[in-house]
């Protein structure tokens, strides 16, 4: 057990704010127009209250009051619509944000710094959607340690799709769905490009 808790402390340490999806359920509808709506149904890590956690910065008397501090801080994004304090540093949340990334030419989810999905505007015109997941050495200690993330990632679009990495497609269908099953943060992030209809 201390072989597997020692190095997630020391990675801890040198770590600041950041989230982790751990099982989830998450869908990206995005129209040829470049209007989109993506829902996030699952469950988040909160890194920073895992090291306090882990330090014994927290305990079980205060753990209430400071899961709050962390369920306040994801509530400055409007689109989480529930989060809930589960247990230890893990929160159930459901998230529904809807825009179009023609004109907001960025999105990402949890933050830009704690990045899991984003979208973006190239300069060429393109709409490039990829996945991210966190530093390999936090990676690998979380691993160790026992965590991983788990979940379901759809993309559904009309619109014409250049590239993509999907393991599972139907492109014969309207709206065409990619789907990626995540099993691990060591996976392979998801990635696609589409064309937005002029």
């Amino acid at each position: 057990m201390i072989r597997r808790v020692l190095p997630l402390f020391a990675v801890l340490l040198l770590l600041g704010g950041c989230y982790v999806p751990a099982k989830f359920q998450a869908d990206l509808n995005i129209d040829e127009s470049g209007k989109f709506a993506f829902r996030y149904n699952g469950n988040i890590l909160a890194v920073t209250l895992l090291r306090k956690l882990s330090f014994g910065e927290v305990t079980k008397e205060n753990l209430a009051e400071n899961a709050a501090i962390y369920e306040r801080d994801l509530a400055r994004d409007s689109g989480f619509r529930k989060i809930e304090h589960l247990e230890g540093a893990m929160f159930g949340v459901e998230f529904d944000r809807q825009g179009d990334i023609l004109k907001e030419k960025t999105f990402s989810f949890v933050r830009s710094n704690a990045l899991f999905l984003a979208m973006k505007r190239r300069r060429d015109g393109l709409i490039e959607v990829f996945g991210s997941r966190p530093p390999k050495n936090l990676v690998d200690a979380l691993i160790d340690y026992g965590f991983d993330v788990r979940g379901v990632f759809r993309i559904w679009t009309n619109a014409k799709v250049i590239s993509h990495n999907a393991p599972q497609s139907r492109e014969d269908s309207s709206p065409k769905v990619y789907q990626w099953n995540i099993k691990s943060m060591r996976d392979t992030p998801p990635e696609l490009i589409l064309e937005p209809k002029p």
